[in-house]
């Protein structure tokens, strides 16, 4: 039992950057982004407008960076035929998941970029998004908490549940945590007390009583440890990839107003 644990540990932190690595947020292939850039700088609008547009129906797979990019596309696009409402839509889109967008010089002309400082102005003075008749799309961006969470359970199983709002849960687990700790710390101070008694004892006949006490204990404590690893993985994993609460949870959405419908997407990362 001891040569399995101390196998482990050397591997464990590993494990636990590779479970990290897997909550986060899955990135769309390169080569799409790269294909619709390359359809409008060969000025084939028919075909960059076709992509970018598909891949914003599949908007979960793309990072904030991304949806930015595919906006910019279509607002270009739309500029290039004259349509501004169209391209304000996607300027304020993209503006909406990064304020600090700058337009290339190289892919928009100067009327182009003023096109676009105005949206920017509007938007920086603007009262909060509320329906309009006009259709527009903003995106809220709210930090995912799991991450941090996660980390606060590797350090106290339980926390990372408090810190995303799972308090029951977190007091479950953190009462749970605590008691095996005590009892496991409990269950080694009567090992080593019987196991002393086991060695120090010289009477045939007690030793092999002396001796089941102390296994009874071994084995006692042994389970505690497991019991409280346990909790403590659970503690960390459930922190680490179980999504919160729909009230609460960390999400990209895209408002879109003047629908009528007051639709709205929800991208979790």
């Amino acid at each position: 039992m001891r040569r399995v644990v101390r196998r482990c540990l050397p591997i464990l932190p590993g494990i636990l950057l590779g479970i990290t690595a897997l909550a986060q947020p899955v990135r769309a292939p390169e080569p799409l982004l790269q294909a619709v850039w390359r359809a409008y700088q060969a000025l084939d609008y028919e075909q960059a407008d076709s992509l970018a547009r598909n891949a914003l129906n599949d908007y979960q797979r793309f990072t904030p960076d991304q949806l930015v990019e595919l906006h910019t596309v279509l607002a270009l696009v739309a500029m290039s035929r004259n349509e501004t409402t169209e391209a304000r839509r996607h300027f304020k889109a993209a503006l909406s998941l990064n304020p600090e967008l700058q337009l290339d010089p190289v892919l928009a002309s100067p009327k182009v970029r003023e096109f676009f400082e105005q949206i920017r102005q509007e938007m920086q003075s603007a009262p909060p998004v509320t329906a309009s008749s006009e259709a527009t799309i903003r995106y809220v961006v709210q930090p995912d908490p799991r991450p941090e969470a996660a980390l606060r359970s590797l350090l106290l199983p339980g926390w990372g549940q408090h810190y995303k709002g799972q308090h029951l849960k977190g007091w479950i687990l953190t009462g749970s945590w605590g008691l095996l700790l005590g009892a496991s710390l409990a269950a080694h101070l009567q090992y080593t007390r019987a196991y002393d008694r086991y060695r120090r004892e010289t009477d045939p006949a007690r030793i092999e009583r002396r001796y089941r006490t102390a296994n009874r204990w071994f084995k006692a404590r042994n389970g505690l440890l497991m019991g409280l690893a346990a909790v403590w993985a659970y503690s960390y994993l459930d922190a680490l990839l179980q999504p919160v609460a729909p009230s609460a949870s960390p999400v990209v959405r895209p408002y879109v107003s003047g629908t009528g419908a007051g639709l709205e997407m929800r991208w979790h990362f």
